[in-house]
């Protein structure tokens, strides 16, 4: 359309320029040049404006939808009595900082979508799936951490992650429908499913250990072990289905920075905020929280890079043939 326009205005000069003496024919011309600029750039700008009211829209919406569902059924955190209530909930000022905090959850989770939405398959509302079934999972998973360590209710936690994997998921599905574009299977092939799918959980359940036994990062590793390696395992487990759902197509000539981009970018990064989300309830260190998402998001890393080293050796002998 904006080519459209442009053509327009173009043959319209050619037309009349000739009603005018050389001189000015001449100034015309390079006035209507000049015209032609600032008629891209205006465009350009309103495109712009336009692309980032969508994007705060759809924002809010997934937001919104997470909140009023949050009211039916509240966390369970919230009335925990074996730790300290968090300065927020005692200071009366929860709900608008868990609003904001989720906003901005759901704004940095929608940021990482749009940068690897190329490197997804299939149609628009088809990557929005894929991403919000992803990062819609890890909330839900991840929530059953808490009914572990905690004296929770199970069913509680499990709503909890529900309603945020729902908020996710609207929020996807919204900006793959709006914000990206179709991407063909053969486009953008991508790599087999093993030996990630094994090797990124066993990484990520030894390194968890290792938080465990030696960093002392608080759990029920003592006095749960089975819940604890149950939980440990199904977390490693699904973040390895993640990577089947939207790692396998970054594409980087630099394994360590393409397991960097799944493991610190799309995993990592969401992986922190939902875990200081715990400080929006209850008292914890902080370094606690960021000491277990690191170093997660440092086995994830850990995992992918191998899982590219053992597929590169196998796809090898097949391109030398």
């Amino acid at each position: 359309m904006q080519g459209f326009h442009i053509a327009l205005l173009e043959l319209t000069w050619a037309t009349f320029r000739t009603g005018f003496p050389a001189g000015e024919q001449t100034d015309k011309l390079v006035l209507d040049n000049g015209g032609l600029h600032m008629l891209k750039h205006t465009m350009t700008e309103n495109k712009k404006k336009m692309q980032g009211a969508k994007f705060f829209l759809i924002i809010l919406a997934g937001t919104v939808l997470a909140v009023l569902l949050h009211q039916l059924h509240h966390d369970p955190l919230m009335t925990l009595s074996t730790k300290a209530k968090s300065i927020i909930i005692t200071s009366g000022f929860f709900p608008p900082v868990a609003f904001a905090s989720l906003a901005m959850a759901f704004t940095v989770m929608g940021f990482v979508f749009l940068a690897i939405q190329k490197t997804l398959h299939g149609t628009k509302l088809y990557k929005g799936t894929l991403f919000g079934v992803a990062l819609g999972g890890m909330y839900l998973v991840g929530m059953f951490e808490v009914y572990v360590v905690y004296p929770v209710s199970l069913f509680g936690e499990f709503y909890t992650g529900l309603v945020d994997g729902s908020g996710i998921l609207l929020m996807s599905l919204l900006l793959g429908k709006y914000m990206t574009v179709d991407m063909p299977d053969g486009e953008r092939p991508s790599r087999p499913a093993f030996p990630a799918i094994v090797i990124i959980p066993v990484i990520y359940v030894l390194i968890r250990y290792f938080s465990y036994a030696v960093l002392h990062i608080e759990s029920s590793y003592s006095t749960q072990p089975l819940a604890t390696f149950i939980w440990t395992l199904g977390m490693g487990c699904w973040i390895g289905v993640m990577y089947l759902l939207i790692g396998r197509g970054i594409r980087h000539e630099n394994p360590v920075k393409q397991a960097m981009v799944f493991g610190g970018l799309v995993l990592g990064i969401n992986w922190i905020i939902y875990n200081l989300f715990t400080l929006l309830f209850i008292r914890v260190p902080v370094l606690d929280l960021l000491s277990r998402s690191i170093l997660d998001a440092i086995a994830i890393i850990a995992g992918v890079y191998v899982s590219l080293l053992i597929s590169n050796k196998q796809v090898m002998p097949q391109d030398v043939v």
